[in-house]
């Protein structure tokens, strides 16, 4: 369910939507926050979505999402910002074959800036956009699929246009990103007898899961970034 974005809320997701040029990210995003389909040209630089959701359990998240430049001569530009972030959708067009053939250099860009272990990196959910333009296509979905599994993350296919698949894809993203949250816990602080939590309690520790996968990212980027 949707609720205003100036509503007090629970969890604050910074979400990046990456992807080269031209792949539909902008629509993309404007067909999640509107419900709607809109022209727009390539982005310069990047825009910040915001659409505040309450998740079956009452949670109030504000996801934060933001619209990456997928130019190449823009991408120095995204390092900082894959700080902090929570997760990513990496997009492509299903009928253009390079920026099919990104993709690979994309998750590595991406693990490079976030990834807190070799066990334990932010979700990534990798969509194939513009299924609606059927007799354009190149790239089917059994090629995608077989990279997908490759690259060890969950690949959907959408259109923006039609918005087939964005909600379910925003939907599927979040409830990652709270399991995320859960296996940093787990992974960076001791077992403890099992009790049962009250709700405030349960915030107060995933708020502090948040805390500490930023701590730690950015213990990785220190030295790394300028």
């Amino acid at each position: 369910m949707d609720v205003p974005a100036n509503e007090p809320h629970d969890y604050l997701f910074k979400l990046l939507c990456i992807g080269e040029a031209n792949v539909g990210k902008t629509t993309f995003l404007h067909q999640y926050i509107h419900d709607n389909f809109a022209n727009f040209r390539s982005t310069v630089g990047l825009d910040v979505f915001e659409k505040c959701i309450t998740t079956p359990d009452n949670q109030n998240i504000l996801l934060q999402l933001w619209d990456t430049a997928g130019q190449e001569r823009y991408r120095s530009l995204t390092k900082s910002l894959f700080r902090d972030s929570m997760g990513f959708l990496l997009l492509f067009d299903v009928t253009n074959e390079s920026s099919f053939l990104t993709i690979q250099d994309w998750l590595t860009y991406v693990d490079s800036y976030t990834r807190v272990d070799d066990n334990l990196r932010p979700p990534i959910l990798l969509i194939g956009n513009k299924i609606d333009l059927v007799t354009n296509r190149v790239i089917d979905t059994m090629r995608a699929q077989q990279l997908a599994n490759e690259l060890q993350i969950t690949y959907i296919e959408t259109s923006a246009v039609t918005g087939t698949n964005v909600q379910e894809t925003l939907r599927l993203l979040v409830k990652n990103v709270f399991d995320f949250m859960e296996q940093s816990m787990k992974k960076y602080y001791p077992k403890s007898p099992a009790i049962t939590l009250t709700a405030d309690e349960e915030k107060h520790k995933r708020r502090t899961s948040v805390r500490l996968i930023n701590k730690l990212s950015g213990k990785k980027h220190s030295c790394s970034c300028t």
